[in-house]
């Protein structure tokens, strides 16, 4: 059977939905206008991949023509006829009134394309702020479920610019763009527009966090086995998980678990990598990559191996999250070590003579009680008022790692200090210990 002409060739992906940058402000007896954000306005459908208010966002484009995953255009539109007038500066197509043979209005009632000449120095529309450049862009989101395309509009010059640049900047590394793990952000710059102060806006940035050489080889790989190694590794197969990498120069490999080892009996020097966190926690628990990043409070396994979280910090969070100790449950004491001979025969030797204070002395006239030395405050290593500000923001995204009780026994178990409050907790631990405490709340933020 033949195709049909002019149908059975073409292919769309479908859209998702629309990202924006800006929020829609609707004042009162006045048009509503757009207010621009420094942060990507995303539907609530996907706040929980992507973050409320992401500034950056992990995209790959789905063709190699930018035409097609990035036409930009000039546009006029219409609050009733819709899109009126494209054009490319030189050429355009004009929505026409059939009646007056001007532009199609409000008041049109007939109307057909035409060809148009376009030059925006001289154009009506244009300089009225009528028309206006335009750049859909068409991205994938890997760490968002759905096939299909985000679509996100934007006018600025520099966004434009800088899109464009960035995409002929890599074609050229890697020989084509398609499937190329890329960030989207959104960032500050100050701009100086003809006849106008200099200011600050937030424009678009193309950017990846892989090494020049390594961008390099994706390159020469096939798009579908780049995809494999995201999925592989982000969503196991729930009666099949990957077999483990093999063990790095002067490492050993940990051994592999037997039926009745438990997460109690695992020490530190088994959990060498953030692989054989995950392959332990798949094991106990079932747990699959991509929750135990979420529980770390990272969205995929890239971001939590790039991190500083050392392995055996990361297993032990995991673990009192899946295991978490009962009230009023004390780990048992080690027992005393047997006296050695020498030390037993000088016991032996010893009379313990209890003291014989001064009111016991017959005769002798009570003695005032000695006043209490006063008690030296603990000095810090952390500024409070920020830590506190940081751990509510945490708190606030529902990381189960960063709840009260959760992190009362991590500091409990990784740094053997014991408190009612994570605050009265961190305000006992020496330097170095705050200091690391410190630096992985850092970088969480930085994640979220």
């Amino acid at each position: 059977m033949c195709p049909i002409d002019k149908v059975s060739d073409i292919r769309r992906m479908p859209r998702l939905g629309k990202i924006r940058l800006g929020l829609k402000v609707e004042p009162e007896g006045k048009n509503p206008y757009p207010r621009a954000t420094d942060y990507f306005v995303v539907p609530d459908e996907i706040k929980d991949y992507v973050g409320d208010m992401p500034k950056k966002l992990n995209i790959m484009f789905p063709t190699e023509g930018v035409v097609e995953f990035a036409p930009q255009w000039l546009r006029c539109y219409s609050f009733t006829q819709g899109l009126v007038c494209k054009g490319d500066g030189v050429k355009a197509t004009r929505k026409i009134d059939v009646e007056t043979g001007d532009i199609a209005r409000h008041t049109t009632q007939e109307w057909v394309f035409k060809d148009w000449g376009c030059d925006p120095d001289n154009c009506e529309q244009y300089l009225e702020k009528q028309c206006r450049r335009v750049m859909n862009l068409l991205f994938l989101i890997p760490d968002v479920p759905g096939l299909g395309v985000w679509q996100l509009d934007t006018t600025s010059f520099y966004s434009i610019v800088n899109v464009n640049s960035c995409v002929d900047l890599i074609k050229r590394l890697c020989g084509r763009i398609s499937f190329i793990p890329l960030t989207l952000s959104l960032e500050p710059q100050i701009v100086e527009p003809p006849g106008i102060k200099k200011k600050t806006v937030h424009i678009l940035q193309i950017r990846s966090d892989v090494k020049l050489a390594e961008i390099q080889k994706l390159g020469r790989v096939a798009p579908e086995v780049i995809m494999l190694p995201a999925l592989a590794e982000e969503e196991a197969p729930g009666d099949l998980f990957p077999a483990e990498a093999e063990p790095k120069a002067g490492k050993e490999r940990p051994a592999e678990l037997r039926e009745e080892k438990t997460p109690n009996d695992i020490a530190e020097d088994d959990v060498p990598d953030m692989d054989t966190v995950v392959r332990f926690c798949f094991h106990f628990w079932q747990m699959k990559p991509v929750e135990v990043c979420g529980e770390l409070g990272y969205k995929t396994m890239t971001d939590l191996k790039s991190s500083r979280m050392a392995p055996w910090d990361a297993w032990l969070t995991i673990k009192h999250l899946k295991q978490p100790e009962k009230p009023g449950e004390e780990p048992e004491p080690e027992p005393e070590p047997e006296p050695t001979e020498e030390q037993a025969e000088q016991e032996q030797g010893e009379q313990k003579i209890e003291p014989l204070w001064p009111e016991d002395l017959p005769g002798a006239e009570p003695q005032p009680e000695p006043e209490p030395e006063p008690i030296e405050e603990t000095k810090t290593f952390i500024n409070m008022d920020w830590l506190e500000k940081s751990l509510k923001s945490l708190q606030a995204k529902n990381l189960k790692a960063w709840s009260e009780s959760n992190l009362l026994s991590y500091i409990k178990t990784t740094y053997k200090v014991e408190a009612k409050t994570v605050l009265e907790a961190v305000a006992k631990l020496d330097k170095g210990a705050a200091n690391h405490f410190k630096k992985r709340v850092e970088e969480t933020l930085q994640m979220i």
